[in-house]
């Protein structure tokens, strides 16, 4: 746009000195088509840059190396036309800010793509307050305050820690409280003061006494990861890679848990991987005041695992 202007200027200087030194050969209608210009361009123009509007889209969650987009969607409510669309962008990290200007089409569902770099991770945040919308011939632009944001958390890769133990390797079942009925069970002799229904007769008239059917259930949910504060970016990535290996390891044995991130995060319920995802998404976007606690959270945890980036 600014060239435009500069060669806007440089004619209209130009027509102005030759209807000076040639005023007989009516050179001053040029000039004065010249001057025309200026109200006429944006006259046209005007309604078209006065019902330009913007969006902005972006994936939510990205893998380390994961090729993203942010998505920049033009969109207006006159038919009238402009020429162009300029805005600038902020990109922000944990250690990075740089500003960015792009320019494209104005016209209905006109797009422009802005690559995200997945080499970072954490959370890349892409926002703007302000675009202008330029008009046909170039010679104006106007501005609209608009609020456009987008938040990208690109994950470091699942990690397996040092050492996983002392992670449960399977479902453990226990007795089901008052009895009663469940898919899964265990037979035992009969004790006193268990009830007669419980009794497994054919396995009892084979071993020629009483055998009982004992209901077993999963124990109560109350799993504990505790992930520790981490000082910087080497740190985060590592706990978070381990973070993630951890409650997968725990869900493909449809274990159930709870994670708290420091000693002042949110506790979140953790029942698959998306929930995992949503929760690292609310807690490092800093939208966490949003995340609703579950109501089963238990008062003491009986099983808490500490994920840091000590060797565990």
């Amino acid at each position: 746009m600014g060239i435009r202007r500069i060669i806007y200027a440089i004619t209209l200087a130009g027509t102005a000195a030759f209807s000076v030194l040639y005023p007989f050969w009516f050179s001053w209608y040029l000039f004065l088509m010249l001057l025309l210009l200026l109200p006429f361009d944006l006259l046209i123009s005007l309604p078209g840059m006065l019902s330009r509007q913007l969006s902005m889209s972006s994936p939510r969650i990205l893998e380390s190396g994961e090729d993203g987009i942010v998505v920049l969607t033009a969109n207006h409510k006159s038919s009238f036309p402009a020429r162009c669309i300029k805005i600038w962008i902020k990109v922000s990290g944990d250690d990075f800010i740089t500003r960015r200007r792009f320019l494209f089409g104005a016209e209905q569902g006109s797009r422009f793509e802005i690559s995200i770099d997945t080499t970072r991770t954490g959370l890349t945040v892409f926002e703007s307050k302000r675009f202008w919308t330029v008009s046909i011939i170039g010679l104006f632009c106007l501005p609209t305050i608009v609020e456009l944001k987008a938040s990208v958390l690109v994950l470091p890769p699942a990690e397996k820690p040092p050492s996983t133990i002392v992670l449960p390797r399977g479902i453990i079942l226990r007795p089901k409280p008052g009895g009663g009925f469940s898919e899964d069970y265990d037979l035992r002799p009969y004790r006193m003061g268990d009830p007669i229904r419980s009794v497994h007769w054919k396995v009892s008239a084979k071993f020629d006494s009483l055998i009982i059917r004992e209901p077993l259930i999963p124990p109560s949910h109350s799993r504990l990861l505790h992930v520790m504060q981490w000082n910087d970016a080497k740190e985060r990535d590592l706990i978070l890679g381990r973070l993630r290996w951890i409650s997968a390891y725990l869900l493909k044995w449809e274990l159930a848990h709870f994670i708290k991130l420091g000693d002042k995060g949110s506790v979140a319920e953790i029942s698959s991987d998306s929930d995992l995802l949503e929760y690292l998404y609310n807690m490092l976007g800093g939208t966490a005041e949003a995340l609703p606690i579950p109501p089963n959270v238990p008062v003491r945890f009986a099983w808490v695992f500490r994920v840091d980036a000590m060797q565990i």
